[in-house]
């Protein structure tokens, strides 16, 4: 994959998701195991403390007074199994520890408020690596115990008062001990399997995350692999469309829902090109058929002058014929070239008066008017001037283009109408002649470079067919726009330019 692919994109950002996933919903699980272990191994402990915490401390009392330093298994009771240290609370001093107890670091205990009797409170949990290198949970205790048939530890002369007096005068090895006093204890047991749970389920996880990550990064490249197949038939797709095979239309079956605005969008360009390319191809065919006549008129012309001498009022008249086939060529050539650059015209526009400008245009096919007894009308609609904002060369050659083609066309006898009239947006120019036999097809293709309605061909200038498509070519460099419609004999031409 191409570091900057589709397919390499996707496969990244679906593996990071799905890795984040993974490790966080294994560490979620792993963290409740833990949780939940650490938890029953605390209770188990602190049912521990609470079943045996006053015989602790009897059996730590008992081997302190003994000179003890330890409860001996064989002592035997209920606690004699377990691990457990008890300390005398005022002092936090040592009184006993079981045989049982591991070689661990002993947290520190502090001295703390007692609780009921009977009862440990202020629990305090510490796990910890033994010597032996194995896992210890150790809880520590407050435990005030409840005993009876001890003397109460009231002060006077009685049995009471002379126990207190005993419990002065008693050696530092014999501890006094009587109903109230506090004590703190410390239960200790091994965790070494709950870790090795842990472990075992940690490694677990892992493996099977590193599993499940493989298959799903080889799942998700097979499936974005299939997803992208379609964009591998539309890549040839295009690449027949760059070798100029425009006919074929772009179509991608079982394309996603997401290729089809796209696939869409190709077809539609593909249509606009092939029918850009077929109208150049008429054009340049227009253009040859256009050019042939005159100059196959000039070849003619010089190839009969040639064949014997002749005198000069002969030779005359055949320059005479050629220039008026150059000129006609030169009229050719310039309506192209201008039809080409309108495109890319550069002059500055400013207000113009189309009414203005289409009275100057009329003066100047005044004679074809005359011979052909044809008259103008113009009309306005609302208040005038009604400025048109453009270039004023290029709204000329509009305007006089629009004049020829009316001049020419209209039915002889008949009257052009011109109406002028402007909106917030737009001054629009509507010229209208009577034609008899137009219709609306020839409407439909009055833009068109060289098509005229009678399909006729003649090299003069009249009858080229480049009048309207300049017009339109220039209206819409103007920002404007061009219509024309054909109905009732009446060909109507609609020209829009931006308000001035």
């Amino acid at each position: 994959m191409a570091a900057g692919s589709i397919e390499r994109r996707v496969v990244v950002s679906a593996t990071v998701a799905m890795a984040a996933t993974i490790l966080g919903s294994g560490a979620l699980i792993f963290e409740a195991y833990q949780s939940g272990a650490r938890a029953d191994g605390r209770q188990s402990l602190a049912n521990l403390l609470g079943v045996g915490a006053e015989r602790a401390v009897a059996e730590s009392i008992f081997s302190s007074r003994a000179g003890e330093t330890s409860v001996s298994p064989e002592r035997g009771g209920p606690l004699s199994q377990f691990a457990w240290i008890c300390w005398r609370a005022e002092a936090a001093e040592e009184l006993c520890r079981s045989a049982e107890f591991p070689a661990v670091k002993v947290p520190r205990v502090e001295s703390r408020e007692p609780g009921p009797e009977g009862v440990p409170t202020g629990l305090q949990f510490v796990e910890t690596v033994g010597e032996d290198g194995l896992h210890y949970r150790i809880v520590t205790a407050s435990f005030v115990p409840r005993l009876r048939g001890l003397p109460s530890p009231r002060r006077g002369d009685g049995r009471g008062g002379r126990r207190e007096r005993d419990r002065r005068t008693q050696r530092p090895s014999d501890p006094p001990f009587l109903p109230g006093d506090q004590f703190l204890l410390l239960t200790v047991a091994s965790m070494q399997e709950e870790f090795e749970r842990s472990t075992d389920l940690a490694r677990i996880m892992l493996l099977g995350g590193a599993g499940a990550m493989l298959a799903a990064i080889l799942l998700i490249r097979s499936s974005v692999r299939r997803g992208m197949a379609p964009l591998g038939a539309l890549t040839r797709t295009i690449e027949g469309l760059g070798q100029g095979n425009l006919d074929e239309s772009v179509h991608l079956s079982g394309a996603p829902t997401e290729l089809a605005p796209i696939v869409d969008a190709l077809e539609q360009s593909r249509a606009q090109l092939a029918e850009s390319f077929a109208r150049e191809q008429r054009f340049t065919d227009d253009v040859a058929h256009e050019l042939r006549t005159p100059l196959a008129g000039l070849r003619a012309a010089l190839e009969v002058a040639l064949r014997r001498k002749r005198s000069p009022e002969e030779l005359e008249k055949v320059l005479e014929h050629n220039l008026a086939a150059a000129l006609d060529l030169q009229q050719i050539v310039d309506s192209l070239l201008l039809l080409r650059r309108s495109g890319s015209a550069t002059e500055r526009a400013e207000p113009v008066d189309l009414r203005a400008e289409m009275e100057r245009a009329f003066e100047d096919h005044e004679e074809a008017l005359q011979s052909r007894s044809l008259k103008v009308a113009f009309h306005s609609e609302g208040d005038g001037p009604h400025l048109g904002l453009g270039a004023p060369a290029v709204v000329r050659r509009i305007t006089s283009n629009l004049a020829r083609n009316a001049s020419d066309h209209a039915d002889a006898g008949s009257t052009i109408s011109v109406t002028v009239g402007s909106d917030s947006r737009f001054a629009t120019l509507v010229v209208e002649n009577r034609a008899e036999g137009t219709n609306q097809e020839a409407a439909s293709r009055a833009f068109e470079p060289f098509w005229r309605a009678d399909k006729a061909r003649s090299a003069g200038d009249q009858n080229v067919g480049l009048g309207l498509a300049i017009v339109d070519g220039c209206v819409s460099v103007l920002g404007g726009r061009a219509a024309v419609t054909s109905r009732d004999d009446t060909f109507r031409i609609t020209i829009e330019l931006p308000a001035g």
